[in-house]
């Protein structure tokens, strides 16, 4: 179609809007009398419609000026059109984590305190008591004495006996050790106040007439106590050199604390 073909309408913009606004109320009176709606939902729709018809021509492309049946427009003329809600737009990106802060300088360590004097060393607890005395050690000793070119005399105590000893130093005889046995003579200790034999000596002098003459044997007891006997030698070309030890046992002034003269 031409452009000079077109019919033209013979009411200008506001006239043409004011035609649909009566319109819009007439339509609405009907819906109020028909009870079809409250007369709030009819203000709402008198509002939009408004809204629609006051926009100008050629911005709503839902407008209709010729309604027909069917086609979904409204009593006013006007096509009821809502446009689809648009898309949610994206979630924006999280923001990045801040970098963490330096760490605070580690504090100084405190000075070691001066090391405290020492304390005063302790009382010296009692001395404590005195143990029991040990066994007797056994009583063995022996001694010897030669005054010639005969014979050798030897004094022994062992096992609380005593033993007077005679060996013949002449090549011609056999040098044999002879012992005699001295316990079992008069007035020898055996025990008791006396105690027993435990240290024994030798004494020979040979030479000249004296009293106490031959070789003398003497022992010292357990309690202190000091004994002596005195033997006599005898020997022949023929025969070894042998002792007599006729007894007995004297005791001698034994020794002590302090000077023992009397």
């Amino acid at each position: 179609m031409s452009p000079d073909s077109r019919t033209t309408s013979p009411f200008g913009p506001l006239a043409r809007d004011a035609f649909r606004k009566a319109g819009m109320v007439a339509s609405l009176a009907l819906v109020l009398a028909a009870g079809v709606a409250s007369p709030a939902t009819a203000a709402a729709r008198a509002v939009t419609g408004q809204a629609v018809t006051a926009e100008p021509s050629g911005g709503d492309k839902c407008k209709n000026d010729h309604p027909r049946a069917g086609d979904g427009t409204s009593a006013s003329g006007g096509k009821e059109c809502k446009g689809p809600t648009g898309p949610t737009g994206p979630k924006g990106a999280t923001g990045a984590t801040g970098p963490t802060g330096p760490q605070g300088p580690t504090g100084a360590t405190g000075a070691t305190g001066p090391q405290g004097p020492t304390g005063a060393t302790g009382a010296t607890g009692p001395q404590g008591p005195t143990g029991p005395a040990g066994a007797t050690g056994p009583c063995v000793e022996i001694d010897g004495f030669q005054d010639q070119q005969v014979y050798e005399v030897r004094g022994a105590v062992s096992g609380g006996n005593t033993y007077a000893g005679i060996r013949d130093v002449r090549p011609s005889q056999d040098h044999t050790m002879r012992w005699t046995d001295l316990s079992g003579l008069q007035g020898y200790p055996t025990g008791g106040q006396n105690g027993t034999a435990c240290g024994v000596s030798v004494n020979e002098h040979s030479q000249g007439m004296q009293d106490l003459a031959g070789i003398k044997i003497d022992i010292i007891t357990t309690t202190g106590l000091v004994f002596e006997t005195i033997c006599t030698e005898s020997h022949a070309a023929a025969t070894p050199a042998t002792l007599t030890c006729p007894g007995p046992w004297v005791p001698l002034n034994s020794p002590a604390p302090g000077d023992n003269n009397t």
